[in-house]
């Protein structure tokens, strides 16, 4: 498990670089061969794992034109599994704005039930984003459902229908699979924000979590 440097005490391409270093050190360094790496990113961490795969299948696309070898230079992992990845930096809508009376983990009043200095994502985290990404534009290329999935290896995502960042992982599982990615989805009702890490007492999260490992298990 990775633990890398986060918004707000630090810039996102900071952590976008640890999981970089951390995926080289873990290949070239522990000799661990991509095809038997599947990534799991939990709500942000799932938007840095597709970082992760984008930047990777970007990098072979390059060494492939520049005459490298196609094996020399695939560092593709076997896929990823994404827990309600939160994957949009632009200004909220929809969902995200829609459903905080549904999602009991994140959502505009759920700072009330924390001891101060703690904030919630909507208080700090999304107008963060807004100061260091700054114009709508500059936030959409820092998004990456907005990026570029060719190549990209197999994704599993498990979503609740009524949490905030439903809507994002939809496009993000349609922009996917447009692009020829094998994408696998898991849909629950009614759950809030990483329902599946509830699974020792949730009977849908026990759900989530099996299909997850079956998913492992075929990739």
């Amino acid at each position: 498990m990775e633990k890398c440097r986060l918004v707000p005490e630090f810039h996102l391409d900071d952590a976008i670089h640890d999981i970089t270093l951390a995926y080289e050190w873990l290949v070239c360094e522990r000799g661990i061969r991509p095809e038997n790496v599947i990534l799991l990113g939990i709500s942000s961490g799932g938007g840095l794992a597709v970082l992760l795969m984008q930047a990777l299948a970007e990098s072979r696309r390059k060494s492939i034109e520049t005459g490298g070898f196609k094996d020399e230079c695939d560092l593709i992992t076997a896929g990823a599994v994404l827990v309600g990845p939160f994957v949009d930096h632009t200004k909220p809508m929809g969902s995200m704005k829609e459903f905080i009376k549904h999602d009991l983990i994140v959502n505009q009043h759920h700072q009330n039930c924390f001891i101060t200095p703690y904030k919630s994502v909507f208080e700090e985290g999304i107008p963060f984003l807004q100061i260091v990404l700054g114009s709508h534009e500059n936030r959409v290329r820092a998004s990456p459902v907005y990026g570029n999935f060719e190549d990209l290896a197999p994704l599993c995502v498990c979503i609740s229908q009524h949490e905030v960042v439903y809507d994002q992982s939809m496009i993000l599982v349609q922009r996917a699979i447009d692009q020829g990615v094998d994408v696998s989805v898991g849909f629950w009702k009614y759950m809030c924000r990483v329902f599946s890490m509830l699974c020792s007492f949730s009977p849908e999260g026990r759900q989530s979590f099996q299909l997850m490992s079956e998913w492992i298990k075929n990739h």
